[in-house]
Order: C-alpha cells, then structure tokens, then sequence
C-alpha cells in the first residue's frame, strides 16, 4: 500500500516567481529551448550591466541577462532586489521565468533601469566589492538611471514588488505568482516611450 502512495505522489516544483508546477507536467527541455533562443538574440548577449560579451547568469525577477562577474553581484545583492538563476547547465527552467526574460529582456530594462548611463557609472576595475554592490543597489533599488516615468501598458503591468500593485491588467502574469514571493522593488510605471526608442 505505501508503494502504490509513492507512485501516486504528485511532485511539485516552484519556479524563482513562485508559481507552482506539476513537475510531470512541465516540458522543461522547451523552457530551456525557448530560453537559449532569448538569450541569443543580439541584445541579450552582452550582459546588461556592464555590457561584456556573453550572458551566463540572469536575473528573473527584473528580467536582465547577465555576465558571470556581475551574476555573483546579484546573487549578493538579496532576493528583494534581485532574484539571480543561471542559464547554463542544469538550471530547471519553468514557462513564468522564461516568460518574463521574453517580455523584458536588456534592451527593455536598459529603458527600465538606465543600463546605458549606468554603465558609463561603472566602478573601476579595482574597486571593492561593497563599491560594487553600491552600484547595483542604484541602478536596480534605488534606480538612479531610471528614464523618464511614462505610464504605458507595459510599464503599468511591469512586475512589482509584494507591496505594491499593478496598475492594470497582467501582461507578465503576476495574479499567477505568489504575492510574498520577492518580485524586486519598485519595478512598476518606470519606461521611457516606446517610440522615442523606435521600438516595434
């Protein structure tokens, strides 16, 4: 009888944004497909905070692909601000976090975020790490390069942190994610025009 309990156990997997799966429901191979496919994409090859060639780390809750160095910085920096996965190996990948890295990605949150003007902010090369993790707590906390506000749909329906609310709609499919789940900070109505960036 406790054999036949195992078999029938369901096994459940939570994605970084907190939605529940059914493992055995989930086809993680075309998660991981779909993910590549992303992160090849020309804008999401140089890592979106300091721009080096080749993007191994991303963070998903603020949907930016990263280098190895500066996926060590968000690890570091705590899940409120950042919610850091990698995207080589082993890594599980569930259809929300793909979803998210589609919809934003780095040429987006270069808009969300200041990437450009943040990155002519870098710390220099010998700087410590709490220089480091300073940078990024302004850039992604306290968003000291942040555009313009501009309340567009995309940017009212941007995640946001468990505190706040979304303005309108669910574009990423927040109302599926788990509201204590840490989503960053302040991550709603920040976007420049998608015209001015002649966007499609």
């Amino acid at each position: 009888m406790s054999g036949q309990k195992c078999k029938n156990k369901i096994e459940m997997w939570t994605s970084k944004l907190g939605k529940q799966y059914r493992k055995d429901e989930v086809d993680f191979n075309a998660a991981k497909a779909e993910l590549d496919r992303i992160r090849n994409l020309p804008e999401n090859k140089r890592c979106a905070d300091c721009g080096t060639q080749g993007t191994v780390w991303s963070s998903v809750n603020l949907g930016v692909f990263v280098c190895m160095r500066c996926g060590s910085f968000h690890r570091a920096l705590g899940t409120h601000i950042s919610v850091p996965k990698g995207c080589t190996g082993t890594y599980l990948w569930s259809p929300d976090e793909v979803k998210r890295m589609k919809d934003l990605g780095n040429k987006k949150a270069d808009n969300l975020y200041g990437s450009k003007r943040a990155m002519q902010a870098l710390p220099n090369p010998d700087a410590t790490r709490d220089q480091w993790l300073e940078f990024f707590r302004d850039k992604y906390e306290r968003r000291r390069w942040a555009t313009e506000v501009v309340e567009t749909a995309e940017a009212k329906n941007a995640p946001a942190s468990p505190q706040q609310t979304v303005a309108t709609g669910d574009l990423l499919g927040l109302s599926n994610v788990d509201s204590q789940q840490p989503l960053g900070q302040d991550f709603s109505l920040i976007l420049v025009s998608e015209q001015s960036e002649g966007w499609s």
